[in-house]
């Protein structure tokens, strides 16, 4: 876990074997009212890698990744929300005031 802000991580979790990834969750989470809410998630369950974007109220934005290998999806959600969570964060609570 990677602590980025005063109130936001990163969670970074794989299963590899002999260099290749099997499997991985990369998320980035906020602290809301005292609970760790996942905001966006890469992740490889049902075998497919793809990213999900969850709103204040629970819905996801589901999103297929398009990559060659596990090895390059997770290299890309890795450096995605390393980047970018601050933007993650403000679209998310932005959501939250609608």
């Amino acid at each position: 876990m990677q602590v980025v802000g005063p109130r936001d991580r990163i969670r970074v979790q794989f299963r590899k074997d002999r260099g290749k990834i099997l499997e991985f969750v990369v998320q980035y989470e906020t602290l809301v009212m005292g609970g760790w809410k996942v905001v966006v998630r890469y992740d490889t369950a049902h075998g497919q890698p793809h990213t999900d974007v969850i709103r204040p109220d629970g819905t996801k934005e589901k999103k297929l990744l398009h990559f060659p290998n596990f090895n390059d999806a997770f290299s890309y959600a890795e450096e995605d929300v390393k980047v970018n969570w601050e933007h993650y964060r403000r679209s998310y609570f932005r959501e939250g005031e609608k």
